[in-house]
């Protein structure tokens, strides 16, 4: 019956272990929490052994029991009985009656009770041992018991609460060692008012005063010394108005300064070389792509060969040694060197750029070498134009730069991935192509091609030129044979290479396994 259960009257305890709690509080203090009702739904199943309550006090009920008795041996007190009306139907079946001998007088009897009950009192009832099943069903309301005993019991208990508006007292909580980690997030909170140290502040603050007026000002007088130091930088002038010359004299000697320029007679400027062809080219560049550049300031000359591998026919091959054509980076991936050879452990100096914003910087660094193992450049590059040996002693193998990928024997499995290569034998690598960083421009004045001296047949030429996030474009042709000799072709005027760009020379053939050579020269132009 819930209506007695312990939980009805007492908070519950969880006696299903025992688990310590050690809190430590300081300076605590809590208002009396105020809590809505709650509506509160819970089943227990509880057994119960040995418990002792109190009297308890029930309210006025409205009853209704059905009772089957069959009653022995039992002595009751004098009943007594106020008036009253009584209807009753009785169905009575007796065993095993005994009483005294009954003296009932002749009469005819007959009884209809029409019973009121009210203010009963009898005495104490003695009902002997008896087996005796109800099914009892109550609804009660503010039932209050004294605080049960009950002893120590294993309870599990699952709890699925819903609370509104409970109110509780102050909470007393003992001595604890508490960890806690909170994750708050403030929604509309209102605090005191903040107490703040005193700070020293700083601030600037740029004003711009539009119509202000103020009084005359007074002004005590005073000594005012200054000493100004100025240097003028990058002082900017309005075009000077210049009327046309009238003397004869003057127009004459501007015309014969054209006819000079034009045959390579004119004043040199400080940074020109003394050549028509490179002062052409570095005007040339300046009218194109509006950058002054100058070859004297840069004073870096260029002279580019290559030797192809053997060439297949009907198709364009780069001339470079490794074969085929390089496959162009768009990021800085080439990472590593090795030799072919065990034996190599010399020093070599590597050449090329970076790629970074679509704009080449050129680096040069040196790598020692260890053998077939693999070796990381300081430098990651997009582009490496040479590679030679910058030790005392020659190298043995292949000497091949690349990106990470499987070696075997020192070299990468994929020819892909090469960008360069010593061959075996050699000192210095054969590569027909370069780049030219973002300040760099290149004026090129021949180029060169020939079929190798071993060997019979003829070769297309075509120099091509890519300039950033363009495609190659061939930039002339020629052609060279065995019958013929070699081809070299003067550039009058030179070739302009752009800043940020790549060149290279490819060729074709229809002889079969061919080499090969390939050069350009000329000079580098500095952007000023």
């Amino acid at each position: 019956m819930v209506g007695f259960s312990p939980l009805a009257s007492s908070p519950l305890g969880d006696d299903g272990g025992v688990v310590n709690i050690e809190l430590t509080a300081s300076n605590l203090v809590t208002q009396p929490p105020s809590v809505a009702n709650a509506t509160l739904t819970e089943d227990h199943s509880l057994t119960a052994t040995s418990f002792s309550t109190g009297a308890s006090e029930v309210n006025q009920t409205d009853l209704t029991q059905d009772h089957s008795l069959t009653a022995t041996a039992f002595t009751s007190g004098t009943p007594e009985v106020n008036q009253s009306t009584v209807s009753q139907d009785h169905s009575l079946t007796a065993t095993a009656l005994s009483s005294s001998t009954p003296e009932v007088n002749q009469s005819t009897l007959t009884q209809v009770h029409d019973l009121t009950t009210s203010d009963i009192l009898t005495g104490n009832s003695v009902v002997s041992d008896l087996a005796m099943s109800e099914a009892e069903t109550f609804s009660t309301t503010a039932l209050e018991t004294d605080p049960p005993s009950v002893p120590s019991v294993t309870l599990v208990q699952d709890h699925d609460l819903g609370t509104v508006s409970f109110e509780s007292g102050n909470p007393v909580l003992a001595t604890l060692a508490i960890t806690q980690i909170h994750s708050l997030t403030p929604d509309g909170f209102t605090a005191g008012t903040s107490l703040v140290a005193n700070t020293t502040l700083t601030e600037t603050t740029p004003l711009t005063a539009d119509n202000l007026l103020s009084g005359a000002p007074s002004l005590d007088n005073t000594s005012l010394t200054q000493a100004h130091d100025l240097t003028p930088l990058s002082i900017v002038t309005l075009t000077p108005d210049i009327d046309v010359a009238s003397d004869p004299d003057a127009i004459l000697a501007q015309e014969t300064q054209e006819i000079q320029q034009m045959i390579g007679g004119w004043t040199r400027r400080a940074y020109e070389v003394p050549d028509g062809r490179l002062v052409q080219g570095e005007r040339e560049i300046q009218q194109t792509y509006g950058d002054k550049v100058s070859i004297d300031r840069k004073a870096k000359s260029l002279v580019k060969f290559g030797r192809s591998a053997q060439l297949g026919t009907g198709s364009l091959e780069t001339v470079w040694s490794v074969g085929g054509n390089e496959t162009y980076l768009s990021t800085n991936s080439i990472s590593h060197v090795s030799s072919s050879s065990a034996s190599d452990d010399q020093e070599v100096t590597i050449e090329g750029h970076t790629l970074s914003n679509n704009e080449f910087t050129f680096v040069s660094q040196t790598a020692t070498l260890n053998g077939q193992n693999t070796v990381d450049l300081s430098t990651d590059l997009a582009r490496v134009s040479r590679i030679y040996n910058s030790d005392s002693t020659e190298l043995v193998g292949r000497v091949v730069a690349y990106e990470n990928t499987a070696l075997s024997g020192g070299v990468p499995t994929d020819v892909t991935k090469i960008h360069i290569d010593i061959p075996a034998g050699f000192q210095q690598s054969f590569k027909g192509a370069t780049t030219f960083s973002k300040n760099d421009y290149f004026i090129m004045t021949s180029f060169y091609g020939a079929v190798s001296a071993k060997q019979s047949g003829s070769v297309d030429f075509y120099p091509e030129i890519r300039q950033a996030g363009k495609v190659f474009r061939q930039a002339g042709c020629f052609t060279a044979s065995t019958n013929g000799g070699s081809t070299e072709i003067p550039l009058d005027p030179p070739l302009i290479v752009p800043k940020n760009a790549d060149i290279r020379i490819r060729c074709e053939t229809e002889t079969n396994n061919l080499v090969v050579f390939g050069i350009f020269k000329g000079y580098i132009a500095k952007v000023l």
